[in-house]
């Protein structure tokens, strides 16, 4: 049995007409008769009465009608699902990222990528970075949106999608509170609140390069896991700390962010794949985002220009 002939079948059970049918269809008649027998031959029964004046459906013909339209409609939405699988625009994507992209970067993307794929399911969960590694190399998330750097992993492809600059973050009664551009040196000896190594190596590393090319052994008093928490320290009067200047603009705690002087990197956040093959929607949803997000940056570069 097959679907051409399913389907020539449907189209004569609508019009009752093999002449109009095979002009719909664009097939000559006689190749839209044999599709009917050989489709009766296959099914065991006549399917249509036919004579010179007209053309009804038989009993066995009207109920064959019913369930083919159904299996033939369930049929296409599989065909069309099928295709839009392998086009990248269907299917499950679970999504992974660290606290402070959760509210800009990620909502962005994820709402722009839906607008011309909405039969993508987004799995979207916050991720500490050590873990968004561990998951992506095991196959149990798609995508990462992570905090650089993750090192010189060879199992993951990491893009930077996002850069700004650290600035030193102090209490509101802070002595520097009213500067907006200070010296690194000018902290030596002060309590610092630091991000916990364990959750983000790369990240943790690189702020104690920045302390150390400053010439600077800070004193930590305490240990976080997320930017934003180190922000609620320093406001409590923990420490002071180093975050991107982001996180203080989105923060809601009674502190103050300074332009650091010094020559020192910026903070980068970087989306990452584990590579190889790769289901189809995971790449396209790459490629999507890598565009958008090259956009987004050199829209915001062209506005500081």
């Amino acid at each position: 049995m097959e679907l051409r002939q399913i389907r020539s079948f449907l189209s004569i059970a609508e019009t009752l007409h093999f002449g109009r049918t095979a002009e719909l269809i664009h097939l000559s008649q006689p190749a839209l008769s044999l599709h009917i027998r050989a489709l009766e031959e296959e099914v065991g029964v006549r399917l249509f009465e036919r004579n010179r004046r007209k053309t009804t459906l038989t009993a066995a013909g009207s109920a064959f009608r019913d369930d083919a339209a159904a299996a033939l409609s369930q049929l296409e939405q599989a065909i069309r699902r099928a295709r839009l699988a392998a086009s990248g625009k269907l299917g499950p994507l679970r999504i992974g990222f660290v606290s402070t992209v959760g509210s800009e970067i990620v909502p962005y993307i994820v709402r722009q990528f839906r607008k011309s794929n909405p039969e993508v399911e987004f799995s979207l969960r916050n991720i500490l970075t050590a873990e968004q590694v561990q998951m992506l190399e095991s196959g149990s998330l798609d995508v990462g949106f992570l905090r650089m750097p993750v090192g010189e992993d060879s199992a993951l492809d990491v893009v930077t999608v996002h850069r700004e600059p650290f600035v030193l973050v102090v209490p509101s009664s802070h002595k520097l509170a009213k500067r907006k551009r200070v010296r690194l040196r000018e902290v030596a000896g002060e309590n610092f609140v630091m991000y916990e190594r364990t959750y983000a190596p790369g990240f943790h590393d690189l702020m104690y390069g920045i302390f150390r090319d400053a010439r600077i052994a800070p004193n930590v008093s305490q240990t976080a896991v997320e930017i934003p928490m180190l922000i609620s320290l320093v406001a409590s009067g923990m420490g002071i700390t180093i975050a991107p200047l982001s996180v203080v603009k989105h923060s809601a705690a009674s502190v103050v962010a300074c332009n650091i002087v010094d020559r020192i990197p910026m903070s980068e956040i970087g989306m990452a794949f584990r590579k190889g093959t790769r289901a189809p929607v995971v790449d396209n949803f790459r490629s999507f985002a890598l565009e958008k997000l090259g956009r987004a940056r050199n829209s915001l570069s062209a506005d500081r220009g």
